[in-house]
């Protein structure tokens, strides 16, 4: 009896996890039961438990892999400064320093558009 939950019995462990898929992909049930009906003794229990391996995978998290269209943009924009730096230092047209100072506004604008910006 349980009166949190409203008087009724609790629900068996099994009936709670029933409609979980099964991470361990069948690791512990095979080892917890056996295909003949034997439950498997607390030595063949311990055995199988010391005998598994484990891997560490180690991933990037989400924030912190930016897409290749945007690597490009920001290799646009280094591209666009290291010019509009050599066209000022050897004193260019101010055409052409026009021409990169929009095109670096264009490439900013397009940053500040991109998903990862706006999160």
């Amino acid at each position: 009896y349980n009166p949190a939950n409203g008087g009724k019995a609790p629900a068996p462990i099994g009936a709670l996890h029933a409609n979980k898929r099964d991470s361990t992909a069948g690791v512990m049930s095979n080892l917890l039961y056996s295909d003949d009906g034997n439950t498997p003794t607390k030595d063949e229990i311990f055995k199988s438990l010391t005998s598994q391996t484990v891997e560490i995978v180690l991933t990037a998290h989400p924030t912190q892999v930016n897409r290749r269209t945007l690597l490009e943009k920001h290799s646009r924009v280094q591209k666009i400064l290291t010019e509009a730096d050599e066209v000022r230092s050897s004193k260019g047209t101010s055409y052409r320093q026009q021409q990169l100072d929009d095109a670096l506004r264009r490439e900013i604008a397009s940053i500040w558009q991109t998903d990862e910006v706006s999160r």
